[in-house]
């Protein structure tokens, strides 16, 4: 790979241990993926900052960047952490509670402007942007919907690449890696979050490693592609998925297709995979949740408007969690009057790597395909899905399904 003089004094140590440590790991993958130099990044993004995620081995990885005086040398964001909140469950014990704190502390210290896996809320990228992302659904947001250019990193990677504010030229920030070799074409689609979650569970599974162009979905918001892409990264590897009409130049991909497979998939399939997953219930504590990925300050203030409007009809057991990111804030009354209703803000955090089980919850009720893919194995509960205005109501009707 070609360095430039800066490049190499940084790998030479010039910079110190973090800069060289840096350089070394990101040359050496581009490297193994014949990328021939580095590009200059706007905007690095750092998965697995969960406790539960990284443990005490990355706990000391990053405490040992931050003792050598490690710092972010482009705008860094990072994803949320574990649930560290008391709640009518229960909490996380103490010393795990005490190490996440850390993990968030010493990321901060280096630089981080936010926590939370919507980036795209806290620094909306431009067209053509290069990136160095790690966080799956936000890669795919600003591949997919944006036209911004960024690799689907591994957490260590991308903090790395946020040390330097560079990447390798390879994989999707070049024109090649960005062409799909999957066709899907969708039947009847219904537009709500909970089809638009299943139909990018179901396109991830029959493209697991190739990016797909996907047709039938001209019509869909912004928000349900959202979904439809979380839930995609969760069972594909894909970087990005081109929607026709949506993506940006989808049209020219249209015209240079070298197509190696082909689907259809119709409502009528999702329906009968859908029927399995909305009644596994539990005896036991049940959480609502509704974030995963983070809500948009448009969706949480719709939803809060509704939720405070309406009331809880009786008093029910379990609570409604709406993930958003650090940066919103709530004034202290409305706080108040959430609380009083059940309802908490999760500011910065993530219930799907956090331990639920730890908290005493049994299961989870959520629109989200993500959440339903990951949290049994990693909150240890079951999930039941459904769609968002279904999760409100029933919620507020104490638990009971409305109809």
């Amino acid at each position: 790979m070609y360095l430039s003089r800066e490049e190499e004094a940084i790998l030479d140590g010039e910079l110190g241990y973090p800069y060289a440590l840096a350089m070394k790991v990101v040359v050496a993958v581009g490297e193994s993926l014949k990328a021939e130099r580095l590009i200059p990044v706007v905007h690095a993004h750092v998965s697995g900052v969960s406790y539960f995620n990284i443990g005490d081995a990355g706990l000391e990885f990053i405490e040992s960047l931050v003792g050598n005086n490690a710092v972010f040398r482009v705008f860094t964001t990072a994803n949320p952490y574990a649930a560290i909140l008391s709640s009518s469950y229960g909490s996380l014990p103490d010393d795990v509670v005490g190490k996440q704190l850390k993990i968030i502390n010493y990321l901060r210290s280096m630089g981080a402007r936010a926590f939370t896996c919507a980036p795209y809320y806290v620094r909306r990228p431009s067209y053509g942007e290069h990136l160095a992302w790690a966080e799956s659904n936000a890669v795919l947001y600003a591949n997919s919907l944006i036209g911004a250019w960024s690799n689907r990193e591994g957490g260590p990677l991308a903090l790395l690449e946020g040390l330097l504010g560079k990447t390798y030229a390879a994989g999707v920030h070049i024109r090649e890696g960005r062409e799909p070799k999957c066709f899907v074409s969708v039947k009847n689609h219904e537009s709500s979050f909970l089809y638009s979650s299943m139909l990018g569970l179901k396109v991830g599974e029959l493209c697991p490693d190739s990016i797909p162009f996907v047709e039938g979905l001209e019509g869909m918001s912004e928000e349900h592609a959202r979904a439809f892409l979380a839930s995609f990264g969760s069972t594909s590897n894909a970087p990005m998925v081109v929607f026709n009409k949506l993506t940006p130049h989808s049209q020219e991909f249209l015209k240079h297709l070298d197509i190696v497979e082909r689907f259809s998939v119709d409502l009528s399939d999702l329906r009968s995979a859908l029927s399995d997953l909305r009644d596994a219930r539990e005896n036991g504590e049940v959480l609502y949740f509704i974030g995963c990925p983070h809500l948009s300050l448009e969706e949480i203030t719709n939803m809060l408007r509704y939720l405070l409007g309406e009331g809880r009809k009786s008093p029910g057991k379990g609570e409604l969690w709406l993930g958003v990111s650090d940066t919103v804030s709530l004034d202290d009354e409305t706080l108040k009057h959430l609380s009083e209703r059940g309802v908490r803000i999760v500011r910065g955090m993530c219930p799907v790597t956090t331990k639920l089980s730890l908290m005493g919850i049994k299961y989870v009720v959520t629109d989200s395909g993500k959440a339903l893919h990951y949290m049994p194995k990693l909150a240890g509960v079951k999930v039941v899905i459904k769609d968002r205005g279904e999760i409100l109501k029933e919620f507020l009707h104490g638990g009971e399904e409305v109809r």
